[in-house]
């Protein structure tokens, strides 16, 4: 494969490391080598958000830092997770939200729409983009439906798909084959978007493990290979990397 195409794909990575047990070592790891592969940002749980600014800024790279907020449940109030986002703004670039999955369960999708308004507005008066994580494996199609129709007439800047952490037995007792990024999911999505006519783009997340994978779910997208339209989240990007230099 042309080198010219291998690096539009890893532009739109968000390099991803967020095993509870991840050292600060191995964080600095991540980001060189997201630095080395020129992904657009490393994606971390916030508690290492400040030193990863740090680290990047010594080091002069042109990473963007993305922290998984409320991550994996979705379950803190919304004047809990603006508190969080506030306490972020002046150490990340993007955040990005797990919805508040138990009010979805509950079928309370005016709170589900206010909380992201609400979260949408702050991160935008800071000048942050902001991704709401739908975690397909835990909602129903109708549930979906109603899910992607919030997130994608809202103002967010994306709509993703999962966190990679949800648990297999409840996913599949509910109907859903995987926990992570799926193209017929992030196809729903697609329409959903043309349907609406927004202009939100789609990260797909979880999961991603080949070239394949990652060219199924961007034609699903039906979106440009624009980082602001379209997004890889991924913990096996050098993997990846490697196998698509090895494409004839």
């Amino acid at each position: 494969m042309e080198e010219a195409q291998i690096s539009k794909i890893m532009g739109m990575v968000d390099h991803t490391l967020l095993k509870p047990y991840a050292s600060e070592k191995e964080i600095k790891k991540l980001i060189d080598e997201a630095n080395q592969l020129k992904t657009y940002s490393v994606c971390i749980n916030p508690l290492f958000a400040r030193s990863a600014r740090r680290y990047i800024t010594n080091k002069g790279y042109g990473l963007k830092i993305t922290a998984v907020v409320d991550f994996p449940f979705g379950a803190f109030s919304t004047k809990g997770r603006a508190k969080m986002l506030k306490s972020l703004v002046n150490d990340i670039d993007e955040a990005d939200f797990v919805v508040q999955i138990g009010y979805v369960k509950s079928n309370k999708y005016k709170l589900v729409k206010k909380d992201i308004d609400q979260l949408t507005d702050i991160a935008h008066e800071n000048g942050k983009v902001i991704k709401f994580i739908v975690e397909d494996g835990y909602t129903t199609k109708e549930e979906k439906q109603k899910l992607y129709e919030i997130v994608c007439s809202s103002k967010a800047d994306f709509i993703k798909t999962s966190t990679g952490f949800a648990e297999l037995e409840y996913t599949n007792s509910i109907g859903n084959k995987t926990t992570v990024a799926a193209a017929e999911n992030v196809k729903m999505m697609s329409d959903t978007i043309r349907r609406l006519n927004s202009n939100i783009g789609i990260k797909a997340a979880g999961g991603i493990h080949s070239y394949q994978q990652i060219m199924e779910l961007f034609e699903a997208s039906g979106k440009e290979m624009n980082p602001k339209q379209f997004r890889l989240g991924m913990s096996s990007t050098k993997k990846i990397y490697e196998e698509m230099q090895k494409i004839n």
